[in-house]
């Protein structure tokens, strides 16, 4: 990436790349791609694609990050050492990159259930009622 010949704007680098493109269809520009929507915890990029390829977007990759192509769940790959891909195939195209903290949903379910559980004690126990 360092090299002066790099593109950064017609080259990626991921970490784990699923598999080897054909050089004849890296040829000329992808297509393009908009933002439509940007909120702190998720990004929504509208895209037309003329070939296959990988839409990168120039934000900070995080593993909590998750994205949907076209409305079903898609792996989001580390691009140049820094940033979040999806690949997608040619046409019109939705991506939705949304932020969803690992662990967040069980330790919910967990503290919910403690407190059901603490109100169940608390309204059973009757070392509690005193005869007044």
């Amino acid at each position: 990436m360092s090299e002066p010949s790099f593109d950064a704007a017609s080259e990626v680098f991921l970490a784990a790349q699923p598999h080897e493109p054909d050089a004849r269809q890296l040829a000329g520009a992808a297509g393009y791609v908009e933002i439509v929507e940007r909120d702190p915890d998720s990004v929504t990029l509208r895209a037309e694609l003329r070939r296959a390829g990988y839409v990168v977007l120039l934000d900070r990759f995080d593993p909590n990050w998750h994205a949907r192509l076209d409305g079903a769940e898609v792996r989001v790959f580390r691009a140049n050492h820094l940033f979040r891909a999806v690949r997608a195939d040619p046409g019109r195209h939705e991506f939705r990159f949304y932020y969803r903290q690992r662990g967040l949903r069980p330790g919910l379910l967990l503290s919910l259930g403690t407190l059901a559980a603490l109100i169940i004690l608390f309204a059973v126990d009757p070392g509690r009622r005193r005869a007044g």
